[in-house]
C-alpha cells in the first residue's frame, strides 16, 4: 500500500496523486502474480493435447463430424473404448475394456454400419431402460483422425459423432457386426453380464448364436 504524503499535517493534493498511483500499481502487481501462480488444472488444456479419443481438437489431422460417411472408404483403424457411466451395476466382461481394430475391412465394416444407421427420429419414443453402458468409436484413415462416435448401448441406442445422431434400437445387426470387428464373440456380449441380469444383446434379444454367425 502507498503512503500518503503529509505537508503541515494536511494531505496534499501531489500526495494523494501519488498515493493513488501507488495502490494502483501495487494491485496491477498483485493481479499479475495471481495470473503467474494459477496452476494448470485452471487454465485450459493447450491444443496439442489429445482427447481421449485420439483426437486433436482443431487439430490439422482433425476433420469434420459428418466426414466419416463420405470418406468411408478411407479408414485403415478403429480403437473401440467401453464407456460404463452407472459403474455400480457391476457388469462383467470377457473382452477388455478398450479394443484396437488393426484390420483395415473389420474397421471399414463398422463405419459402414454406422453410417447405415437409420437417423434418430423426432417426438416422443418408448426405448428401453438406459444402464449408462456405451461405446466410443475412434476411427482414423492412416495419419487422420475422425471424431469420436458414441454409440450407447441402452436406451434407444443412439448413435452420435458421424453427422446427424442416429439410432440403433431397431439396427441389432449393429452391434454384430461391431462385435465382430473386435473379436468378440457374440453381440450379447457387448452388454456383459451381471448377477440380476440376463445376458442380452444391446437394445434388442438376439435369436442365437447361430443367427449371429450367418450375419
Amino acid at each position: 500500500m502507498g503512503v500518503p504524503v503529509i505537508l503541515s499535517g494536511r494531505l496534499s493534493r501531489a500526495g494523494l496523486l501519488i498515493a493513488a498511483a501507488a495502490g494502483a500499481a501495487t494491485v496491477a502487481a498483485g493481479c499479475g502474480s495471481q495470473v503467474a501462480t494459477t496452476t494448470s488444472a485452471a487454465r485450459p488444456a493447450s491444443p496439442s493435447t489429445p482427447s481421449p479419443g485420439g483426437i486433436i481438437p482443431g487439430g490439422p489431422a482433425s476433420v469434420g463430424s459428418a466426414a466419416l460417411c463420405s470418406e468411408q472408404e478411407a479408414v485403415t483403424r478403429l480403437v473401440v473404448s467401453r464407456v460404463s457411466a452407472l459403474p455400480q451395476n457391476h457388469l462383467h466382461f470377457a473382452f477388455p475394456a478398450g479394443v484396437t481394430v488393426s484390420s483395415p475391412a473389420r474397421a471399414r465394416a463398422v463405419a459402414k454400419a454406422v453410417c447405415g444407421l437409420p437417423l434418430m427420429p423426432h417426438g416422443p419414443m418408448s426405448c428401453p431402460a438406459d444402464l449408462g453402458l456405451g461405446y466410443r468409436l475412434s476411427f482414423a484413415a492412416g495419419t487422420r483422425s475422425f471424431p469420436v462416435v458414441t454409440a450407447t448401448a441402452g436406451g434407444c441406442g443412439t448413435v452420435t459423432g458421424a453427422g446427424p445422431a442416429r439410432w440403433t434400437a431397431r439396427s441389432p445387426g449393429f452391434w454384430t457386426v461391431l462385435a465382430h470387428a473386435m473379436g468378440v464373440s457374440t453381440a450379447p456380449a457387448l452388454r456383459g453380464t451381471s448377477p440380476s441380469r440376463p445376458h442380452t444383446s444391446p437394445n434388442q434379444p438376439v435369436a442365437s448364436p447361430a443367427g449371429l454367425a450367418a450375419a
